[in-house]
């Protein structure tokens, strides 16, 4: 880029696309390497970045002036789109294609867009309850249940005030108690499966083998406790003698 830009809107633009990425479930080495190859094709120099589940950190040199930001992140989702969007903004700007107003503009126009819809939401967790009953080797009618109890507690999980592990618990105790009317496990586990923090497992393990153990050790206690929050809720139900 030719056009020079002030360096605190240089930082602040490299932290907001590492915090869509981080907030939105990307892994620690795309968000470390989009951070530093915006950096860089901005004209910065002696870039560090460093991603963990909770804070950005990025600093680098720019125009002789030391420059450094850290910010800290609590609201967590999954949203695919908008790890695409900002992969896509990432490659536009290597190819010198976006001058740095025009890219906090879109960087803004993604963290502010609406995400996943509700319709799409609650279609996706039927779908997958469905698909994952089959695979449990239910029948028909019993993977139909499971979509429709999926799908429902789509819209539970859309519409509860509860945080973190309470929500999984509550969506587990949800689907157990609701299942227990069927009296069969085959849709409890087709059910049950959209709870299970596939994406955030498989990142952690990412991020271990990648080497970056704070990050990974730290994603794989979250997916343990989230599946630990799932069995309690179960076995609320199964105390009451649902089953």
């Amino acid at each position: 880029m030719k056009a020079s830009w002030s360096e605190g809107s240089l930082a602040d633009a490299i932290v907001l696309a590492g915090s869509i990425l981080l907030e939105n479930g990307a892994e620690t080495r795309r968000i470390e390497d989009t951070m530093f190859r915006l950096a860089h094709v901005y004209g910065a120099e002696e870039i560090e970045t460093y991603a963990t589940p909770g804070m950005l950190m990025v600093s680098f040199s720019y125009h002789g002036k030391s420059v450094w930001r850290m910010r800290r992140t609590r609201v967590r989702s999954t949203d695919l789109e908008k790890i695409d969007q900002i992969n896509s903004l990432s490659r536009l700007v290597s190819a010198n294609a976006l001058p740095l107003t025009q890219l906090v503009q879109e960087l803004k126009r993604v963290q502010e867009g609406a995400g996943v819809e509700n319709k799409q939401l609650i279609l996706g967790a039927a779908t997958s309850s469905f698909g994952f009953a089959l695979l449990f080797h239910a029948s028909f009618y019993q993977a139909c249940m499971a979509g429709i109890l999926g799908g429902t507690c789509g819209l539970f999980l859309q519409r509860s005030k509860a945080k973190g592990v309470f929500k999984n618990l509550m969506a587990s105790a949800f689907i157990s108690f609701f299942a227990s009317f069927a009296h069969s496990k085959l849709i409890l586990l087709g059910a049950l499966m959209i709870l299970v923090p596939g994406m955030l497992l498989t990142n952690a393990l990412r991020d271990i083998v990648n080497g970056d153990p704070i990050s990974g050790m730290s994603r794989l206690g979250e997916a343990i406790t989230i599946a630990a929050s799932i069995a309690l809720g179960n076995l609320a139900i199964q105390m009451l003698g649902c089953f």
